[in-house]
């Protein structure tokens, strides 16, 4: 498969067209679409890896709006990018409630990412990592005394929690 970050001409006139077939295709059901979309806004787009000015500069706003829209539709790689935001979010934390609210999100989210995974039969390579850290964040969590906070999260990820506003 292919994206915008793989076209090998990266004109900024084909950034329209491509961020309408993405929004067609996210409304007629596909859900990568979406992520890919969240990717898109988060990262920008520069003509080449080495340039420092963006033909598509990033939009953080945009691309929480998409990886949240994703992960709606339980799209498994932007549960994993929202995991990896709240895991970032626990490691900057200056507060140990702080810290373990951002890794039980975290917890939810590759909890939800890896069952989604499954469930669509994913090459098991595709998302050994999101188990890792799974279970890395479940032992974290289990130390600071929060074992039933986690296996609530599970539960509900393992049974499509809704991952709206979270």
């Amino acid at each position: 498969h292919r994206d915008l970050h793989s076209f090998p001409t990266r004109r900024s006139s084909d950034l329209p067209q491509a961020i309408k077939l993405y929004e067609t295709a996210w409304t007629e059901g596909v859900t990568v679409a979406a992520f890919r979309l969240g990717r898109l806004y988060e990262e920008g787009l520069k003509p080449s890896p080495e340039a420092t000015q963006y033909l598509f500069p990033p939009d953080p706003d945009r691309a929480g709006y998409w990886y949240q829209k994703a992960a709606q539709a339980h799209e498994p790689e932007a549960l994993a990018r929202l995991a990896q935001q709240h895991e970032d979010t626990a490691w900057a934390a200056n507060t140990e409630t702080t810290r373990n609210t951002a890794r039980l999100e975290a917890f939810r989210y590759y909890s939800a990412a890896a069952e989604q995974a499954q469930r669509e039969d994913w090459p098991d390579d595709a998302w050994r990592s999101w188990r890792y850290r799974r279970a890395s964040l479940a032992r974290q969590l289990a130390r600071d005394g929060m074992m039933e906070s986690v296996a609530r999260a599970y539960a509900a990820a393992t049974q499509r929690a809704d991952f709206r506003n979270h």
